[in-house]
């Protein structure tokens, strides 16, 4: 009996033998369109796990430039903004050694006055300056101006809102890097030392130490005018005293032969011709003593006038003085100021301005130095000169914080820099090692489309001469 080919079995072999062939053409021509050797998991299991884990890495390594990019436009914004806030010490600096100039008038002082308040404003923006929607000063907290202005006992005062804590980055993997700096270490830095008095009333630090920062306003009020024994002279009060300002304890000279007044180691004032009702005497601190000599008959006189008084921190509660205290404690229990006196050589009445060295912000240094220059408590020449001294010190305190600031922000740009070179580094070497495992070999992968054309073709050929059938096939 002889063995015979079913024409099933034929048919079955010539279309296993066409589908091998035409998937393999397919795929040819897949690889070759999409440039990937691994099209799908199976064509490569393991290498298909490889390249899932390299892109992986390529994706956090993207996320980490991008990030890299967004700080350091922020860096720069800040390190740029800081360098403007130099230059602008550096003009202050050179307006305030002219303001020193003992030959200059008040229109002159006032003119250096006007540019210290263009200045502050200038500063202030800087400080509020912003990268986009968020400030570079405000620490974490960006959705706020980080400095406002804010009333302080009747003077307007720039207050600092922000945080302490510096937005970060993570520029690698465990790298985290601050891109900001908080306006508080870069404008308003604190370096505590003494605290200091205008020279308005002739007040002095107490032996306790103090507490707080900024600026202050100790108000010092004439309560009563004790004349002493002034009326047996035929001299009396103007207004009761209602207008002095004098405070303490002041010897009172009169002078008859010569028609002169002095108040303790103030101005000789001469005495007019008829004696007036109100001859105003000031002693060396420019306390105030009103005199009605309309009763005076020309005798000398020497004696003590004083001016009874209290003072006060938060312009609401008033301590009475003795002028004997050497340690008087007076706060502010709103702001948290504490400060104490040595009021034994307290002689005149007014506002006398108290400050926390090391504890001003640059805004209210240049207000406080415009003040200063207006003279408004009109201070002699030498206190107006020991004042803008002692801003020249606080001046130079803040430029070169603010120089550190920028410091610190070039340095974080520069590590930054290096930071994006090393990731374009690890990207361009994991992209080559994904190219080696992933990509398809186009010479080879054209040759395989050339052999697997052919090879259709053949199975095609093939196929159609083994289907060749007909009715004799069967016959015989």
């Amino acid at each position: 009996m002889g063995f015979r080919i079913g024409t099933f079995s034929t048919f079955r072999r010539v279309l296993l033998g066409l589908r091998q062939n035409q998937l393999a053409n397919v795929r040819a021509q897949e690889q070759l369109s999409s440039g990937k050797r691994i099209l799908r998991p199976s064509d490569d299991p393991t290498g298909a796990a490889r390249a899932i884990r390299l892109e992986r890495q390529l994706s956090d390594v993207d996320r980490y430039r991008r990030a890299i990019t967004q700080g350091l436009s922020t860096v720069d914004s800040g390190a740029a903004s800081l360098t403007s806030a130099s230059n602008l010490m550096i003009q202050a600096r050179e307006l305030l050694i002219q303001g020193m100039n003992g030959t200059l008038t008040p229109d002159d002082r006032e003119s250096l006055a006007d540019q210290f308040d263009l200045i502050r404003g200038q500063l202030l923006e800087l400080g509020n300056d912003r990268a986009g929607d968020l400030f570079l000063f405000g620490g974490t907290a960006t959705g706020d101006k980080p400095f406002v202005e804010v009333d302080d006992g009747g003077i307007r005062r720039i207050r600092y809102i922000g945080n302490g804590d510096g937005q970060t980055i993570r520029a690698g993997a465990s790298i985290d890097v601050d891109i900001t700096i908080s306006g508080e270490r870069a404008f308003g830095r604190f370096e505590p030392s003494a605290t200091l008095y205008g020279g308005l009333s002739g007040v002095k630090r107490g032996t306790t130490a103090d507490e707080g920062r900024g600026y202050a306003t100790l108000r010092f009020r004439h309560d009563s005018t004790d004349p002493g024994n002034l009326g047996a002279v035929g001299i009396a009060l103007t207004n009761g005293g209602l207008s002095d300002t004098l405070l303490g304890a002041n010897d009172l000279v009169i002078d008859g032969a010569n028609g002169t007044v002095r108040l303790g180691t103030g101005p000789v004032v001469e005495i007019p011709a008829p004696p007036p009702t109100d001859l105003v005497v000031e002693n060396e601190l420019g306390g105030k003593l009103h005199l009605d000599l309309s009763g005076y008959a020309g005798a000398d006189y020497a004696g003590v006038v004083t001016g009874n008084g209290s003072v006060s921190l938060d312009g609401t509660t008033y301590a009475a003085l003795t002028f004997a205290e050497t340690d008087l404690e007076v706060s502010d229990e709103e702001s948290g100021r504490v400060i104490h006196l040595d009021t034994t050589g307290v002689r005149r009445a007014g506002d006398e301005l108290v400050e926390f060295a090391g504890t001003t912000n640059a805004f209210d240094l240049m207000q406080q130095i415009a003040t200063d220059l207006r003279n408004g408590d009109g201070l002699s020449s030498d206190k107006v000169q020991s004042r803008l001294n002692s801003r020249l010190e606080d001046l130079d305190r803040h430029h070169k914080n603010i120089l550190v600031g920028a410091g610190t922000l070039g340095a974080r740009s520069q590590r930054l820099s290096i930071s994006d070179s090393r990731a374009a580094d690890v990207e361009v070497g994991l992209q080559g090692l994904l190219s080696n495992i992933a990509d398809a070999d186009l010479a080879e992968v054209a040759f395989d489309l050339a052999r697997s054309d052919y090879l259709l073709q053949l199975a095609q050929a093939s196929g159609a001469r083994l289907l060749q059938t007909s009715l004799l096939n069967y016959l015989g």
